[in-house]
């Protein structure tokens, strides 16, 4: 467990400032940080010293048989009158390990309901999982996070799960948790932190090319900082200046993407975002059905605006797919704020001045001056969460 979690560190390092705790596990189990992880690791102890102790009896009688029973050079006299039926010895290894079956299966199942009845007073987050990333909404502070999900510290925290395409599930090892999350259902799963910290969260269904890449992290914290953290979540990108945008949607929001989309120019499931303005403002991009977008992009079609482009692809992926790929990405329509859609196009607009040509960031780009007609654009775009205004504009650009 602990190469996974250097592994799944690593990989979440270029996303994410934070970095799984490396707690004091034991020889078995993970670090304990949840009021159910006591409770799990005592049971998993009880019926792994439990299967050692029999496995230790068994053999060891069973190489005494064979050494006290074995066939001796020259002996052929076999007596049959041995004894074949004993009474007490019967009912000894049947009544015996039927009382242990019958133990284990209730602590077990007491474990496994108390598992699934989170207290009525838990703090809720909205979980969706897609191929290849999570994304955690906060109803009650109207924040969204992605790749990272913080939670507070002595205090129920229950996920409500749901797929936006196949079969995942959530595991976060240092809490003893995990549960299947089926598409077109809602699944629950709950625990309580008794520990500031990070820990990693893993999807452990395979569902598909970069499962192993399905990593997030959960953050830990103190009441009074957590409160103060979503605070700060609530409103930071609203009270950014515009210049700031682009390194906000890189820090905050490309880790929901990174599964897909490569900075460097790599094949991924999607296009990568290296060049993508360049390939978008020139029209360069083909699509399946044979079009090209230079053909759609310009006072009175489509896309007014490679901008328009974007942001279409952003929250109608499936209205044009790129050739060569395969259409697998979901929608961001109502996951997203209206400007953190704006932050992500200024991201893909000025990449090349916040990342080299391996995809690594720069330290300090310059970004004093956007174009300030994007502003126009997020003035004059209707708000994602109002589907029916939304989908009326759509109609209307498709029209054109």
């Amino acid at each position: 467990m602990s190469f996974l979690g250097s592994v799944a560190g690593t990989l979440l390092a270029f996303n994410d400032p934070l970095v799984p705790t490396s707690g004091q596990g034991t020889f078995w189990m993970p670090e304990s940080a949840s009021t159910q992880a006591p409770f799990v690791d005592h049971v998993f102890d009880f019926i792994t010293v439990l299967s050692y102790f029999f496995q230790i009896v068994i053999t060891i009688v069973l190489v005494w048989f064979a050494i006290r029973y074995r066939k001796r050079k020259g002996q052929v006299n076999f007596e049959d009158d041995g004894p074949v039926h004993n009474t007490a010895l019967e009912l000894t290894w049947t009544l015996v390990p039927l009382f242990l079956v019958v133990g284990i299966f209730y602590v077990g199942m007491a474990g496994f309901l108390d598992l699934r009845r989170a207290p009525s007073s838990a703090y809720e987050v909205s979980v969706t999982a897609q191929k290849w990333s999570w994304s955690f909404d906060h109803p009650e502070y109207g924040v969204n996070q992605a790749g990272v999900v913080t939670v507070p510290v002595g205090r129920p925290v229950e996920f409500l799960m749901t797929s936006a395409d196949v079969l995942h599930s959530c595991f976060v090892p240092a809490f003893r948790v995990k549960q299947d999350i089926i598409p077109g259902r809602y699944s629950r799963l709950w625990f309580e932190a008794t520990k500031p910290g990070v820990y990693q969260l893993y999807c452990t269904e395979y569902c598909g090319t970069d499962h192993s890449k399905m990593l997030a992290l959960v953050e830990v914290l103190p009441e009074d900082q957590f409160q103060e953290t979503m605070g700060k979540l609530a409103t930071e990108y609203m009270d950014l200046p515009e210049q700031d945008l682009p390194t906000y949607a890189l820090d905050r929001l490309y880790n929901r993407c990174s599964s897909c989309h490569s900075l460097d120019g790599s094949t991924a499931v999607g296009p990568s975002f290296k060049g993508l303005w360049d390939r978008t403002a020139n029209g360069e991009t083909v699509f399946k059905d044979g079009r090209r977008l230079s053909d759609m992009i310009g006072p009175g079609k489509e896309f007014p605006e490679p901008e328009d482009y974007i942001r279409d692809s952003i929250l109608v992926p499936q209205s044009h797919i790129v050739q060569n790929y395969a259409g697998a990405m979901p929608s961001f329509q109502g996951q997203l704020k209206e400007r953190q859609v704006l932050a992500l196009v200024l991201m893909m607009k000025y990449l090349d001045r916040m990342v080299d040509d391996q995809g690594n960031r720069i330290e300090s780009p310059d970004l004093n001056e956007l174009d300030p007609g994007m502003g126009e654009v997020e003035a004059s775009a209707p708000e994602i969460g109002d589907e029916n205004e939304f989908d009326a504009v759509a109609t209307a650009g498709k029209g054109g």
